[in-house]
């Protein structure tokens, strides 16, 4: 059993009170349920998002087309996803929303992508591949020791580098580009700064393995993301 954090805020209560309040009226996803567990993976180019719900003891998924609405849960999550960051650590992957007709509800949230199993034991979903959490580690950018075992296992595999925060800075740095970092993530409405290895102060030992690791690494990357668009895919 994956134990995640609970987190709690007024933004978080109020979601929860509002997702509550429309979630077992009669016509909607959770009408006669003792429970409903929403399961959202999010990252910056796709997410997605299951149901188990518990109607007599019994669990079961949401039936027909009834679901929550974009604004209660989609875009109130990804709102909690950046207000959850912290510079150079990161924000969550994955959470999940529990719901109850009588009592409070509660968010989880992980550092990981949970994708469920069916009964062949097969992923119910796709895991991110490197272009994903490449654009999310530009979004939410984190230190080399704060960037998780799951994601290096993907850069490495595909051989891309990830994007790093810089902490003297204050800013997220790749492929000789550099953005200024905020406190709910880096921010888009400037131009990227064009870095100049040559001119850069010089940095300490373990500084420097990094930036030769990022430079090395640079061939590796797709042409998509040398020119910052990944393949296309835009930043929300």
């Amino acid at each position: 059993m994956i134990s995640g954090s609970f987190i709690s805020s007024e933004n978080v209560l109020q979601g929860l009170r509002r997702l509550q309040a429309g979630t077992f009226v009669e016509g909607a996803l959770g009408f006669g349920a003792q429970e409903v567990i929403s399961t959202s993976v999010i990252h910056q180019v796709w997410s997605s998002r299951s149901e188990d719900i518990l109607r007599h003891g019994i669990w079961g998924y949401a039936e027909g087309f009834v679901d929550f609405s974009v604004q209660s849960m989609d875009y109130w999550l990804k709102e909690l996803r950046r207000e959850s960051y912290r510079a150079g650590v990161g924000t969550w992957t994955s959470c999940k929303v529990y719901l109850y007709p009588e009592t409070h509800g509660k968010l989880e949230t992980f550092d990981i992508e949970i994708i469920e199993r069916d009964a062949n034991d097969d992923l119910t979903d796709r895991p991110a591949d490197a272009l994903t959490l490449f654009q999310d580690l530009k979004a939410f950018p984190r230190t080399l020791d704060n960037i998780p075992q799951w994601m290096w296992t993907v850069f490495r595999a595909e051989g891309i580098t990830p994007p790093v925060y810089n902490p003297q800075l204050k800013t997220v740095e790749w492929a000789n580009k550099r953005l200024p970092v905020t406190e709910n993530g880096t921010d888009f409405s400037v131009e990227p700064e064009i870095v100049d290895p040559s001119k850069e102060p010089r940095r300490s030992a373990r500084s420097s393995s990094a930036v030769r690791l990022q430079h090395g690494h640079e061939r590796a990357l797709s042409a998509a993301v040398r020119s910052d668009r990944a393949a296309e895919i835009q930043v929300l």
